[in-house]
């Protein structure tokens, strides 16, 4: 079994159906702890009564965008320590560093395949046994 395969996932997707394909790559992956929400809205409303292990969210979305739904989240002290992944089409240096700059444990540029996001999945957990 997959180290990661335990894991419950909140995906923020403003694209109904890039909302289902990562939904339906993450369950080809072993995963079906898994919520996914619209917007950055919804996703914060979310992590307040849930507590998840990895917030896997799109930079651009209606609301609250998935930058500001990071930064949230890692000013939130019960929430700091959750991982996330920054997923977008843009992959220029400057927009990657903010989100690294900004807590983001990873980067996913668009579009999401099952290998990157597995490689991305390995690469956030890879600590953990």
């Amino acid at each position: 079994m997959k180290k990661y395969a335990n894991k419950s996932i909140l995906v923020a997707e403003d694209h109904p159906d890039g909302r289902k394909l990562v939904v339906r790559l993450l369950d080809k992956l072993g995963i079906s702890n898994v919520v996914a929400v619209a917007n950055g809205q919804e996703a914060k409303e979310q992590l307040q009564g849930q507590a998840f292990d990895l917030l896997l969210a799109d930079w651009h979305m209606p609301k609250m965008d998935g930058l500001e739904l990071l930064k949230s989240a890692k000013a939130d002290a019960a929430l700091k320590h959750m991982r996330v992944l920054m997923v977008t089409a843009n992959d220029d240096k400057e927009h990657i560093l903010e989100a690294i700059l900004a807590g983001a444990d990873g980067y996913l540029v668009k579009p999401v395949t099952q290998e990157r996001l597995q490689q991305k999945l390995e690469d956030i957990f890879k600590d953990e046994e």
